[in-house]
């Protein structure tokens, strides 16, 4: 019986399925190391600020790798979304890392930047660029958007006239991003791509195409069932980016097929929509006519239970997942595992998935 480890969280989970039920494997694997990050460094010299736009294991080890040069104290200033985790990542960054606040907007609704994407001098977006229904891929430029210019999802939603998950096409949406990105002078846009949890390459001001080709592409039939990790922290810390990077793998079961999503969610629901839904606020924002961010996560939640046979394993409460969230649950990853096979029988096969956010999926 194989022994397959898929990420979740910080550590990893055992899944054993016997072989006869594997109908196929995705496991992206390390390649060979290369000077990324002393590249990165060399290219980043100039700049006046460098802003970290994710958690994700490949950005914080490009970051780590260069964290020696850019701690100098002429090096450029240090933004970040997640200060701690490049902390804790890049030690010799302690106390040079600043947060931004959420700029606010002239006309309520408006769009605002935060001021020092606007100032004077060269500046450096870095983040890893991910599967996303709503964008395509959320890379570099939709990262930057999302964390320090006010109203870009908003924006990014509008831009789409219907919420039909489309991961790895561009779409209205990442058009809209792209052009607030050009108001911000001087910017360069990397793009630290990743497999197996490691870095793999980096794309500096790539097209759409030149990230989308970054991705492990792996042909799979849908079968019965599909087993899948996102790709461990930085991925799943919330239930909604684990549910937009994991989209595209769904491409691997059959509709109304069983479907086991493993998704740590230390960092609860992560969308304001999804929260409102726990605590039975949402109809009632809706009614009164509120604009909700985050809607297009209810939409993918719906589909996902509507067309498959969910089973969620995470750190999120029960009375969220299962009570508010309409999601089935369970207490272990062999306690899911085996309620999948008992439900698709023993020759049922199962296709397994282990860091989602990493693949392109395609049916074969």
């Amino acid at each position: 019986m194989p022994e397959i480890w898929i990420p979740y969280g910080p550590v990893e989970t055992l899944v054993t399925v016997q072989a006869e039920n594997i109908a196929s494997m995705v496991d992206p694997q390390p390649e060979p190391g290369t000077a990324e990050a002393d590249r990165f460094a060399d290219s980043a010299k100039d700049a006046s600020a460098i802003f970290v736009c994710d958690s994700s294991p490949s950005t914080l080890e490009l970051i780590r790798g260069a964290a020696s040069r850019l701690a100098s104290a002429a090096g450029p200033r240090l933004f970040s979304a997640a200060p701690k985790a490049v902390e804790s990542s890049a030690p010799e960054l302690k106390g040079r890392l600043s947060t931004l606040p959420p700029p606010i907007p002239a006309d309520p609704g408006g769009t605002a930047y935060a001021p020092e994407l606007l100032a004077e001098g060269r500046k450096v977006f870095v983040a890893t660029p991910r599967p996303d229904p709503l964008f395509g891929i959320s890379d570099a430029k939709v990262q930057a958007c999302l964390n320090w210019v006010a109203n870009s999802h908003v924006e990014a939603a509008g831009a789409r006239k219907e919420m039909e998950p489309t991961p790895f096409e561009r779409t209205a949406s990442k058009d809209a991003m792209d052009a607030l990105v050009e108001r911000i002078p001087q910017a360069s846009f990397v793009d630290a791509v990743p497999r197996g949890g490691r870095l793999r390459a980096v794309l500096t001001d790539a097209p759409f195409d030149a990230v989308r080709n970054g991705f492990l592409v792996s042909g799979v039939a849908p079968a019965k069932a599909l087993v899948v990790g996102v790709g461990g922290r930085g991925y799943d810390d919330t239930l909604s980016s684990a549910i937009r990077a994991a989209w595209n793998s769904l491409t691997g079961v059959r509709k109304g097929g069983s479907v086991v999503m493993m998704a740590e969610c230390a960092a609860g629901l992560g969308s304001t929509a999804l929260e409102m839904a726990a605590t039975g606020r949402l109809e009632a924002s809706r009614k009164r006519g509120a604009l909700v961010k985050g809607l297009e996560d209810i939409a993918y939640l719906a589909r996902l239970r509507d067309d498959y046979d969910v089973l969620l394993l995470s750190g999120l409460p029960e009375v969220y997942a299962k009570s508010k969230l309409g999601l089935t649950t369970a207490r272990g990853s062999g306690e899911a595992v085996g309620r999948v096979l008992n439900k698709i029988g023993r020759s049922g096969r199962v296709n397994m998935v282990t860091r989602a956010a990493e693949c392109r999926i395609e049916a074969s």
